[in-house]
């Protein structure tokens, strides 16, 4: 009888602790959410706007790229045709001369490449700060446990539903409309759009 007490107390102690179990892992939930910031970028009015300053600037630089081209392949041509008719002293000044342009364009595809991505960062890094005080608010305020970046090594398939790229470019919206994109912080206190975005799973050790 004591035995068969014994195993009978154990077996509702272990059946209480798996449901104990059970019931916690149901309560305790992981919110995960999962951005597509180049996304993100690419539609949002102050992406757009920066997107269209760095397409001129570089159009600029190629324009000055491509014209310094031609000049060089235009004094080749002039060399490969003319050569012959010419006296040693010429041919010698005019392929001087070619080296002399040939090390210009490669100085200005240096210079050029430079000035781009200074561009770039000087362009994008605002953009990038005040996207992610946008973020840091809304995830904070709708409570997610963890935030996934779509394209990082490791994530092979994120459903749709977990996605929060659309409210985060409706909110960049709004900011750009409010701040005109001039570097001002983001209000904490904005109210997110309800959106489905969420996902949880009983895998956290949160209260």
């Amino acid at each position: 009888m004591n035995r068969g007490f014994a195993l009978f107390f154990g077996f509702l102690i272990l059946s209480l602790v798996q449901f104990n179990g059970v019931a916690l892992a149901q309560q305790e939930t992981v919110k995960i959410g999962m951005i597509d910031i180049k996304r993100v970028i690419n539609t949002s009015k102050y992406g757009q706007e920066v997107m269209e300053k760095l397409q001129k600037k570089y159009e600029e630089l190629q324009a000055k790229l491509e014209a310094k081209g031609k000049e060089l392949e235009a004094l080749k041509d002039e060399i490969e045709k003319k050569s012959q008719l010419w006296s040693a002293d010429m041919r010698e000044k005019k392929q001087s001369e070619y080296q002399k342009k040939l090390r210009e364009l490669k100085t200005l595809q240096e210079d050029a490449q430079f000035e781009m991505q200074e561009y770039e960062k000087k362009l994008l890094d605002p953009i990038f700060k005040e996207l992610e005080g946008i973020i840091k608010s809304y995830v904070e305020k709708e409570k997610y446990d963890l935030i996934m970046e779509r394209g990082q090594p490791g994530i092979y398939y994120v459903s749709p539903k977990v996605d929060i790229s659309p409210v985060i470019v409706d909110l960049f919206n709004r900011h750009y409309d409010e701040t005109k994109g001039k570097g001002v912080s983001p209000a904490p206190k904005s109210e997110a759009p309800k959106s489905k975005e969420t996902s949880k799973t009983g895998t956290s050790t949160k209260k």
